[in-house]
């Protein structure tokens, strides 16, 4: 059997194939660890992954070049646009400069982003702290909730997170003698989706993080092991418990043969990390994959144990399942995203692609049903008429 991986990267939604994932909804409590019971980061240094790079700093992330600063500047200072507030100027030079923009699943810096005027949507979210550097304008950054998209690379599963931006308009305590509870913001979701929904607000630390977070994705998706392992380092100075990150670190030692430290990373990230679902599945195909069922028998109920309200979570994981052909886990979990979120559409949909592969048909048009009842999007109303047409022509020919 053929074992998939998964991957966190933070892309965007509308440039990505067929087969990625978002993650979603309440913020999750911070974990505190005390000094004393705070264990290091399990990690072995082979000669095999070489000396260390020289690493992108942050300031050349955010960094433009000079006749790109120049440009904004005059933008900035022209007399038109005296009279509006700077956050507001750095939006619309955000929209006149992403015109024609070519949304590309690459993580650029912002100079790059600007040159080529392409890459995803982390790397627009840079562009943006960029811009708004210059304008000495405050910047934010929200973890969206989107519904779930995949894509597979070779047996490596991408986990899609969508990352928008926030503008906070300056000098507002003092603006008209009013103290605003709440400031005024402009929100920059370069790719919107209905039914989007906020999960937590980002640090600058761990935005940064998801830097070379994405880097050591895109470096693993090319097998380049030696420098994926050392942007995930990277990336975990910036967020010591940066799970995706101890994922990829993980990844990069099985992948390199070094199975006893992937192991150990996997057990470090579950017992240390928020975000726990990623590392326990990849940590259940790892013992699978090494026929220790009794042990990862364990670990499938620890998965289902996890009181975690994220639907979009749950889905991924059935997802998966369904992917290794796990019919029977697939749809417990797809009925779990269902029981946290019955009115998302996403559920019932994987509901009726197990139902049907298990021969119970009546069972699957009525999940298909269900889904085009609750799609909110042309598409995938589309979707679920053209999986409603095709079962009734199933089961006039092959059954009746």
């Amino acid at each position: 059997m053929r074992y998939f991986q998964q991957l966190t990267i933070r892309l965007c939604l509308f440039l990505l194939t067929s087969q990625l994932l978002a993650s979603c909804m309440s913020v999750p409590k911070v974990e505190q660890v005390t000094v004393e019971e705070k264990q290091p980061l399990p990690i072995v240094m082979y000669a095999e992954f070489g000396q260390p790079p020289a690493m992108q700093t942050e300031q050349e992330i955010f960094r433009l070049t000079d006749e790109q600063t120049r440009h904004f500047t005059r933008y900035l200072e022209h007399i038109a646009n005296h009279e509006i507030p700077r956050h507001q100027l750095v939006s619309n030079y955000l929209q006149k400069i992403i015109s024609g923009f070519n949304y590309h699943s690459d993580t650029y810096t912002a100079s790059t982003a600007a040159d080529k005027k392409q890459g995803n949507c982390l790397s627009l979210a840079i562009l943006t702290s960029a811009l708004a550097r210059v304008a000495d304008i405050e910047v934010g950054y929200e973890l969206m909730q989107t519904p779930p998209v995949y894509q597979k690379k070779g047996n490596t599963i991408l986990t899609s997170q969508h990352v928008r931006s926030l503008l906070y308009k300056p000098d507002v305590v003092s603006e008209a003698g009013f103290v605003f509870l709440v400031r005024p913001v402009i929100k920059i979701d370069y790719f919107p989706s209905r039914g989007a929904m906020v999960k937590r607000k980002v640090e600058e630390s761990e935005f940064i993080s998801m830097f070379y977070q994405n880097r050591a994705a895109e470096a693993i998706i090319a097998a380049q092991f030696e420098s994926a392992f050392w942007l995930a380092l990277e990336s975990l100075k910036y967020s010591e418990n940066n799970a995706h990150a101890i994922n990829m670190l993980a990844l990069v030692y099985d992948k390199s043969g070094f199975h006893e430290d992937a192991e150990n990373l996997y057990r470090y990230g579950i017992e240390h990390s928020v975000e726990k679902l990623e590392l326990l599945s990849n940590y259940y195909n790892y013992l699978k994959r090494f026929e220790r069922f009794a042990e990862a028998d364990q670990i499938k109920e620890k998965i289902a144990e996890i009181n975690e309200p994220n639907p979009f979570d749950w889905l991924d994981i059935a997802e998966q399942s369904f992917r290794k052909g796990e019919l029977d886990t697939a749809l417990k979990y797809y009925d779990k995203a269902i029981e946290l979120a019955p009115y998302l559409h996403h559920g019932y949909f994987g509901r009726g692609k197990v139902e049907f592969l298990k021969g119970n048909t009546w069972r699957a048009k009525k999940a298909y049903e269900k889904a085009l009842e609750l799609a909110f999007d042309d598409e995938a109303q589309v979707l679920y008429r053209a999986k409603l047409k095709a079962l009734a022509y199933y089961t006039n020919h092959y059954i009746n």
